[in-house]
């Protein structure tokens, strides 16, 4: 009978561990397969409310992100779009053109000047063209040209800086992102492609990840990356009364630029650090 009942446990015990097999297949993608979690199902965090009485002191800065910094490769990379991954530009093209979740992008910083979708389209995609007749007006298309995610050398970031003084905390929020491209026609020629207003492209960024080399499993989500400043910047600009860059007032020296956008960081932990009392 004891044998019997053994023979029993056994058979049940097997038959529980089939049932609790995880069944895995290729289009899982991973080991440990969770739908829910994945980042396509990411949802904006909303910002916390800001009380403009709580705002007691702000500035405003402009920052590049160079893309050859090792820091920030994973804005840049891949070149192609992935099935897991897409590159920064890719994502906000895509969210512009294509997918159209992102509406409010400009020409400029100040958000003045708008750009539709045709508009953009023509300035990432152009053709080169020849009259071979200065009689006969018909258009030869030599060539498409197309400016891609290699052609972006570095990203503008548009933010405020402000102290809350209700949580006694430094803050930063981005208002605009803009890609910077050399161009495909002229590699001397460096320029924003376009502004896109940063609270309408979280959308789009919160559905895509970008690489974490220290931990596949923790991946970030591109608006993630920006809210929690996973990336090394350099200031270009602080608003000041004139107007004007640092490389306006600090020529012809890259390194006094440098030792300047590395004094206004400074300045502004400073600031934060001098509200403390101990």
């Amino acid at each position: 009978m004891k044998k019997l009942f053994g023979i029993f446990t056994l058979a049940l015990s097997f038959l529980l561990g089939v049932a609790r097999a995880q069944v895995l297949t290729p289009q899982d993608d991973g080991l440990l397969p969770e739908p829910e979690k994945f980042h396509h199902n990411s949802r904006v965090v909303q910002y916390p409310f800001l009380r403009q009485a709580d705002m007691m002191w702000s500035t405003r800065h402009w920052e590049r992100i160079d893309l050859r910094e090792k820091m920030n490769l994973h804005l840049y990379y891949p070149l192609k779009p992935a099935v897991d991954r897409r590159s920064l530009f890719d994502v906000l093209v895509g969210g512009i053109i294509e997918e159209g979740t992102i509406v409010e992008v400009f020409q400029d910083d100040r958000f003045q000047i708008p750009l539709t979708p045709e508009k953009l389209q023509q300035l990432v995609r152009s053709y080169d063209t020849v009259y071979p007749d200065p009689d006969d007006r018909t258009v030869y298309i030599v060539d498409t040209i197309t400016v891609r995610a290699n052609n972006v050398i570095a990203y503008n970031i548009k933010s405020d800086w402000y102290y809350d003084k209700q949580r006694g905390e430094m803050k930063n929020r981005i208002i605009g992102l803009a890609p910077v491209v050399r161009d495909p026609k002229n590699p001397a020629n460096v320029y924003p492609l376009f502004w896109v207003w940063f609270p309408d492209a979280r959308f789009a960024m919160a559905t895509h990840t970008a690489f974490n080399r220290g931990n596949n499993m923790q991946r970030l989500t591109y608006d993630e990356v920006f809210h929690l400043r996973f990336f090394q910047a350099m200031i270009y600009k602080e608003e000041n009364v004139y107007d004007r860059t640092i490389e306006d007032y600090r020529r012809n020296n890259t390194l006094d630029q440098l030792l300047e956008a590395q004094m206004i960081q400074q300045k502004l932990r400073d600031f934060e650090h001098d509200l403390w009392e101990f």
